[in-house]
Order: structure tokens, then C-alpha cells, then sequence
């Protein structure tokens, strides 16, 4: 009987782990997300169907901890990457388990309120046209034999319209140096301290193709 008790016991222990870290049950991938901020107190074990977006993952949150919404609360799901020092605000019709699958040791998800979203969206309201350019402070990380090198934060002209994203070395130059289709890039709000950005306004671009290919700046 004893016995049988501590395999019932290391079972429940194998169990419990399960859920907190994310793992598969009966067709249901449970993964633990916070709600405003990473601490014990705030985390919730929810189950992720296939079909689940960015934006039922956080009404979910907010109805289980009872939280009204109130029409200016832009409350959205947020990828947060430790290591990078960055964080994604998801797109609220994105799937959250492909999300779930990819996430490193030093990521999570975190339900918050996102507050710049009125500006976001009085910015949105005010455009004209599809297409934006200007001068921008940039640094590309680089990887040479598994060692990451940088050169430093220079001043590049960008022009970004619905379909790519183009890197100019000068304002006069006419062929850019690089070019990304838009659809490739996921960007993160922040910037690693490391790297002595010049402003703490800044973010960091991912790149990966379908051939796997993978940049970071």
C-alpha cells in the first residue's frame, strides 16, 4: 500500500509539472500565462486549443479573474522574450499554439494592458498613404562561427510600405542594401541594455524565411 502511494504521489508531482511548464493532454496543450506580470500569483494554467486566437486567450484570463473591461482598456496578449529584453504584443487574430510550441526557456505569455494603443491608433487615423520612410539608428547582429558580432549603431534611411521593408545606406541612394518582405518579420518593443542602444525607444527585428533562414537586428 505504501508503495502504491508513492507512485500515486510521483504520478500527481509528474502531472503538476506538466501543466506549469505546457504539456499535451487528451489533445489539449495546457501552458501557464500571466496576467500583467510574471509572479507566482499571477499565473494561470489554460488550455490551448488549436483554434484559440491572441484575443480569446485574454478574455479568458480576464473572465476568470472577474476583471470588467472598460472602452478605452486596450487589453492585449504580449510574447515576452527575457533574454532579448523585448516583448511582442500579439495580433488579436493570431493563433496562440504555434506561439506556445516555439517558446524558448526564457520566454512566456503575459495578458496587460497595452498603453499605447489610443496613440497607435490616433496615428492610424491621421495617415496618409501606404508607405513610410525616415532615418533610423540600426544594428545588425550578426553570427560568424557561432559567435555573435555586432557593429555598432548606425544611422540608416528606411522605407517600409504593406509589402517589404527596404534598408538604405543614404537618403540619395537609389538601390537599397537590404530588403525584407514584411510578412517574414516579427518586431519586439525593446532592445537589449548590452548593446548600449543611444535611446531606450527602440525595438528589435526578427527575420526568418521559408528557407529557415534567420536574422536578427
Amino acid at each position: 500500500m505504501r508503495k502504491q502511494q508513492e507512485e500515486i504521489q510521483a504520478i500527481l508531482k509528474m502531472r503538476i509539472a506538466g501543466t506549469s511548464s505546457g504539456t499535451q493532454h487528451a489533445g489539449d496543450f495546457i501552458c501557464t500565462v500571466y496576467l500583467e506580470e510574471k509572479k507566482l500569483e499571477a499565473e494561470q494554467h489554460v488550455k490551448i486549443p488549436a483554434t484559440m486566437t491572441a484575443e480569446e486567450l485574454t478574455f479568458t484570463i480576464l473572465d476568470r479573474r472577474k476583471i470588467p473591461t472598460k472602452e478605452k482598456d486596450f487589453w492585449s496578449c504580449f510574447e515576452v522574450n527575457e533574454r532579448e529584453e523585448a516583448e511582442r504584443p500579439l495580433h488579436y487574430s493570431e493563433k496562440v499554439l504555434p506561439i506556445v510550441h516555439s517558446l524558448g526557456k526564457d520566454s512566456y505569455l503575459v495578458v496587460k494592458k497595452q498603453l499605447s494603443m489610443e496613440n497607435m491608433l490616433l496615428y492610424l487615423a491621421s495617415k496618409v498613404g501606404d508607405s513610410k520612410h525616415g532615418l533610423m539608428k540600426f544594428r545588425e547582429e550578426k553570427n560568424v562561427l557561432g559567435v555573435g558580432l555586432s557593429t555598432g549603431f548606425h544611422d540608416r534611411y528606411f522605407i517600409l510600405n504593406n509589402h517589404s521593408l527596404r534598408l538604405y545606406k543614404e537618403v540619395r541612394s537609389h538601390k537599397p542594401e537590404k530588403e525584407w518582405l514584411v510578412k517574414n518579420l516579427k518586431i519586439y518593443l525593446g532592445i537589449k541594455k548590452k548593446v548600449r542602444p543611444p535611446t531606450c525607444w527602440g525595438f528589435t527585428v526578427f527575420f526568418e524565411n521559408e528557407k529557415m533562414e534567420k536574422q536578427q537586428w
